[in-house]
């Protein structure tokens, strides 16, 4: 079943990938979409690794494998793509934005609070501690989703625009996180199938949905 699972997850991101390389890379488009493309193309690699482990071991390895880095790797591109210029341009730094910036605290300390119950009820060890630093990077990019979920929107629609696709993108870090917590723990197998077809469901319409919202920039 894990099998099965982690292949369609596989084939879900591939398809994602390629749809975003056929659609932003033929020509000239914003680095902010190409990164997200890249972002899904890292949990497409992830995914692959972990099939053919499966394939070959029979089963994940306790501990780090080299698929985390697919889904760190999917974060960091998350996180960096809102970070800096794009965060820049909703976000003055002033005390207007205050309270938005305290309140999308919240993500991160959701994420960080999955982590540590797991880290706690199984002590820290070769499965945890790789398992925290996936949870860091997952944990940074979901502030800026949950932020430009709910800033105060700029001129022209700029954020509005994306709104759906950063609440894409929490769903997804909360499914992530829910797929961890579903594996260190004895919980029926039917919840971690409701969510990995979650996340490839997601992992299909990420650029689609992104590209909608792209679209009204310059409309």
């Amino acid at each position: 079943m894990y099998l099965y699972l982690s292949l369609a997850l596989t084939i879900c991101a591939g398809i994602g990938f390629g749809y975003g390389l056929y659609r932003f890379f033929r020509d000239e488009s914003a680095l902010y979409v190409r990164m997200i493309v890249f972002a899904v193309g890292c949990a497409m690699l992830g995914r692959l690794f972990e099939t053919l482990l499966i394939l070959v071991n029979g089963g994940l390895t306790n501990g780090f494998h080299v698929g985390m880095l697919g889904i760190i790797g999917c974060f960091m591109f998350l996180f960096s793509a809102n970070f800096g210029q794009m965060d820049s341009i909703v976000d003055d730094g002033s005390k207007k934005f205050l309270k938005t910036r305290l309140i999308s605290f919240a993500a991160p300390l959701v994420i960080a609070a999955i982590w540590v119950f797991i880290a706690v009820t199984k002590g820290l060890n070769e499965t945890t501690i790789p398992l925290g630093v996936e949870a860091l990077f997952i944990a940074q990019a979901s502030y800026f989703h949950l932020k430009h979920l709910i800033i105060e929107d700029v001129s022209f629609g700029l954020i509005k625009a994306i709104r759906s696709y950063n609440l894409l993108s929490l769903v997804y870090a909360v499914l992530c996180m829910t797929e961890m917590l579903v594996k260190s723990f004895n919980i029926p197998v039917f919840v971690i199938v409701i969510v990995n077809v979650l996340q490839c469901v997601v992992l299909l319409v990420f650029v689609p949905v992104l590209e909608r919202g792209v679209k009204k920039w310059t409309t």
